[in-house]
């Protein structure tokens, strides 16, 4: 079998996808992964093949350089992962897809889905795995004739969304049912010679996949009706040589702070990180901050105290296990690693994605707290690390989390079901060029 992974050009999408694509390497079937020259390297890197499709996406540097990057909705006005049921009118759903086909095409453009349809042309992959974000992915299986399954990253606002959109839509005069998802996959299908009015080819299964990859934790999933794959999350933490202090036995409770791999360049006014050491110069901690490089090298020369110690990067998996708490932005690869070695969290939300929904379902489990950035200072981190590292109930719970995790699908486990979805869902038929 032929397997054609598509993602988003950044390097937490794409180790996402590295534990699925490894288990299909594994069991025999040839694997190419296609993206943004931006993710070639680390594509290769991972031993994988990888498939150049494109122009550069530089998605962190457009983030940092957009007024509007820190606001939800990526400053469109409109939030994907908005769940206020008052807010969800039809109006809003409607022009929610509107904006967010602007933000599809952002990160997967024209260009990308050409390149990606006539290397899939050629090479005939029986099988599509696109990673949630990446839409070019769904219509160039439906334009090569494979089956195709969604590969979650985070919660899965967009089925979520599009199941509110259905029920509002449905609701509303036919002539007044405006889908600017469909239309914008339409114009994609058309693009590649398909008519999208064509028996089979324009489906809801173009939005939220023929099969759904969910590698996320039972108490974050939103509920939509979809058919889905719950696989164990593996962490790829990407290459790297693991320091001597990682092994040694901490002669104080050890935290990890981490800004995961995407807010470092994401945040536009950055961490309070001074404000962090501040606290932790305080408490009977050693801090293991992973700040970036450029901020692990101006802080370095800094003064810092006896108990903190400043790295461009360590991997998480790790030093995770001699670890007693850590403190992060919320991310879900952070958040699914931290779960895996039943370590308390304390979670300062960021605003890509799930980060704010992700932390209030964690502090819910008991497994963390939460601090809001609007909150955050060294007197407000002190109380909530000390009450962290003192109550065992925040132990207990991060290991119940844990073995939930550990109890789901291997990626190894779900090869066959992958392998059940090509034979029957792929049927290769003619395609127009």
């Amino acid at each position: 079998m032929r397997v054609l992974f598509t993602v988003l050009a950044l390097d937490s999408h794409f180790y996402n996808s590295v534990p699925v694509a490894w288990a299909l390497r594994a069991a025999g079937h040839e694997v190419r992964v296609a993206s943004q020259p931006d993710l070639t390297e680390t594509i290769t890197r991972a031993g994988l093949t990888a498939v150049p499709v494109g122009e550069e996406l530089a998605l962190l540097q457009r983030s940092q350089q957009s007024a509007e990057s820190s606001e939800p909705g990526y400053g469109t006005g409109y939030d994907l992962t908005e769940t206020d049921p008052e807010k969800l009118t039809w109006e809003y759903v409607r022009d929610t897809f509107g904006a967010y086909t602007y933000v599809a095409e952002g990160v997967g453009s024209q260009t990308m889905l050409e390149d990606l349809a006539r290397f899939a042309r050629e090479w005939q992959p029986d099988l599509v795995v696109w990673d949630a974000m990446t839409y070019v992915g769904p219509v160039v299986a439906r334009a090569c004739g494979a089956a195709h399954a969604r590969l979650l990253f985070g919660t899965d606002h967009w089925a979520r969304m599009r199941e509110v959109f259905l029920e509002r839509g449905a609701e509303q005069k036919p002539e007044d049912r405006m889908d600017a998802m469909a239309g914008w996959m339409a114009a994609r299908l058309s693009s590649l010679g398909l008519d999208p009015e064509g028996a089979g080819v324009f489906g809801e299964d173009l939005v939220v996949g023929q099969r759904t990859i969910d590698p996320l934790p039972s108490w974050v999933r939103v509920p939509a009706g979809l058919d889905r794959m719950p696989v164990r999350p593996v962490m790829y933490n990407g290459p790297a040589v693991v320091p001597d202090w990682v092994h040694e036995r901490p002669k104080l409770p050890r935290v990890v702070l981490t800004l995961g791999l995407s807010l470092p360049g994401a945040y536009k006014e950055g961490f309070p990180i001074a404000d962090l050491l501040a606290a932790a110069a305080d408490l009977e901690v050693e801090l293991i901050a992973t700040a970036g490089a450029e901020a692990a090298e101006s802080l370095a020369g800094s003064g810092l105290p006896d108990n903190v110690r400043i790295v461009d990067f360590v991997p998480l998996n790790e030093v995770l296990p001699t670890c007693s708490a850590i403190i992060h932005h919320g991310g879900m690869g952070t958040l699914q690693n931290a779960l895996r070695h039943g370590v308390p969290q304390i979670v300062v939300p960021g605003w890509l994605w799930d980060e704010k929904g992700n932390a209030a379902a964690l502090e819910q489990q008991g497994a963390g707290l939460v601090i809001d950035p609007s909150e955050f200072t060294a007197d407000t981190l002190r109380e909530k690390l000390a009450r962290l590292l003192a109550e065992p109930g925040f132990r207990q719970n991060a290991d119940r989390l844990r073995t939930e995790l550990l109890a789901l699908p291997t990626p190894h486990d779900i090869v066959p079901e992958l392998e059940r979805l090509a034979a029957e869902r792929g049927g290769r038929r003619p395609v127009a060029e």
